[in-house]
């Protein structure tokens, strides 16, 4: 059997493919092989040292780690805060999850099929903006500290609200023209299926939402997630001891969107269904967050200052590329315990031909030509998971 070695890179980070069969895959192992140790970093530093630290697991999605940082700590406290200061949270968090889904859209997929360096432009165009509006609630971007246990630093005025909103608009008016209108209408889409089957790239059909969030229902409970060691430095996730795909698309079908369903019943859990349904995401995520800055009371508090207490919390929250588990244990104000669970844990596990996890189910019987383009359909977050 010949064993073909692919190394699949991102902007941060890289996966190794070690692919047996020669025009047929016949199986794939996915290996990753950084580490960073974050967790064994933040043993005995004070809890604030993690709002720092743990953004910096990742360049592109970390807003979503300060969240379930934040989030895990306040279980602790048993903390409160404002309705403003939960709006504000889920304002950033969100966009953060439609700028991620344009860059994985133009700069990581679409090259594998067209070569076209126009379109990158079109990406930057729209995270300029993005970044634009994230900074106005949470400053600088990547890598902000702006949610801290009790609430959020920002106190913005009547004058900045109407800009964000504004800057919200501008960004749905041009999605909806440049990118994908409501009815599922792409032309950037198509071209990149032009000639490739859309009918490829099957997975295990099986789908897990565990984020806590007023926008996404979930499906389980993230207390029956367990790591496993593979043959490399990550770990395997594995939900009541199976293998479950995570992100937009896990998140259209277990809230039954009805536009991504139609999609599912002909393509099934395909490269097609899995794109169309990242792709859609968006325009919800916008709509939702045009609604909740709607309801924003300026005059409430930014923060609550809440009780220091010791204790062990554990908390799941929707990142871009899927669910998110955070789980910290607090003695005397230093943190005794952390453990960060990503969603690339879930969707590119390394396991073993008869058990795949969902990106090697996706690989398998595929002809080896569609390998970047199947592959990176899941996404790669290399540093999340060699964290």
């Amino acid at each position: 059997m010949k064993i073909n070695k692919k190394i699949i890179n991102k902007i941060e980070g890289e996966a190794t493919l070690k692919i047996e069969g020669d025009k047929k895959i016949d199986f794939v192992q996915i290996e990753f092989w950084q580490y960073h140790g974050i967790e064994e970093y933040l043993k005995n530093k004070n809890y604030m040292d993690a709002l720092v630290i743990n953004p910096r697991v990742c360049g592109i999605c970390g807003h979503s780690h300060l969240h379930a940082t934040v989030k895990v700590i306040e279980k602790v406290f048993k903390a409160k805060i404002s309705k403003k200061a939960q709006i504000f949270r889920e304002v950033t968090s969100l966009l953060e999850i439609v700028e991620n889904h344009i860059k994985w859209f133009y700069i990581t997929i679409y090259p594998t099929q067209i070569k076209d360096k126009e379109y990158l432009f079109k990406a930057v165009k729209f995270s300029s903006k993005i970044s634009k509006a994230i900074a106005i609630l949470a400053g600088q971007f990547p890598h902000n500290s702006y949610m801290v246990p009790g609430g959020v630093t920002c106190d913005p005025t009547y004058m900045e609200i109407m800009r964000l909103k504004d800057l919200i608009k501008e960004i749905k008016e041009e999605y909806i023209k440049e990118i994908m209108d409501e009815n599922l209408t792409s032309h950037d889409l198509e071209r990149f299926f032009e000639n490739l089957p859309k009918d490829i790239g099957k997975s295990l059909n099986k789908f897990l939402v565990l984020g806590e969030s007023n926008i996404f229902k979930s499906n389980g409970d993230y207390k029956n997630v367990k790591e496993e060691r593979n043959k490399s430095l990550s770990k395997n996730a594995l939900y009541n001891n199976e293998y479950y795909e995570v992100g937009p698309l896990a998140r259209m079908i277990i809230n039954k969107n009805k536009n991504i369903k139609k999609i599912y019943d002909i393509y099934s859990d395909s490269i097609y269904t899995r794109m169309c349904a990242r792709i859609y995401e968006p325009l919800l995520l916008l709509d939702y967050i045009e609604q909740k800055l709607s309801e924003v009371d300026l005059c409430e508090p930014s923060f609550l200052k809440p009780n220091v207490r010791n204790g062990k919390a554990i908390v799941a929250v929707e990142a871009p590329r899927g669910s998110l588990i955070h789980e910290i244990s607090i003695k005397n104000e230093k943190i005794d315990y952390y453990n960060i669970v990503v969603p690339t844990q879930f969707n590119l596990a390394s396991s073993t031909k008869e058990n795949p996890s969902p990106a090697q189910a996706a690989l398998m019987n595929e002809d080896i030509a569609y390998v970047d383009s199947v592959f990176r359909c899941f996404d790669i977050c290399a540093v999340c998971m060699s964290h």
